[in-house]
């Protein structure tokens, strides 16, 4: 395992986390896509950051890991962890979504529900895949 580099996808992950928590407490009604674009991207990386301490590389060269489809990243880590089958049951899957259609125009706006529920998804499985990564090397994620 890369462990630097899987501290590098969280603290990709927690920058996304923090700016869309910063947008939506700050000014929630005029940045509800960018909110849920980055609930999404935190997402993705907390899940590559799993990837990656299982010694699956994320890069270029690695296309069918190189995806913003956050089922497909669930269905790769199930496929180590069983237990990531729980993150369909609080709609994880649901931020892909945002990864797209929120960079563009004439796509639908989110919702201020929408914003919440993507936060509430982002605070969830953060926790689950840090727990995930010390579980298979309890020093990796000491600070977070």
């Amino acid at each position: 395992m890369n462990e630097k580099t899987v501290k590098e996808w969280i603290k990709l992950g927690d920058e996304n986390f923090n700016a869309g928590l910063t947008l939506f407490r700050n000014n929630s009604e005029n940045f509800k896509n960018i909110v849920c674009y980055n609930m999404q991207q935190a997402v993705e990386k907390y899940l590559k950051a799993y990837l990656v301490a299982n010694n699956i590389e994320i890069d270029d060269s690695h296309r069918k890991h190189h995806t913003h489809d956050i089922a497909k990243l669930i269905e790769i880590c199930k496929g180590i962890d069983n237990d990531f089958i729980s993150l369909y049951k609080i709609e994880a899957d649901r931020l892909t979504d945002y990864a797209v259609k929120s960079r563009y125009p004439a796509s639908n706006e989110a919702s201020i529900e929408d914003e919440k529920e993507a936060i509430s998804i982002t605070e969830q499985v953060r926790p689950f895949v840090i727990k995930k990564i010390n579980m298979i090397s309890p020093n990796v994620m000491q600070r977070f």
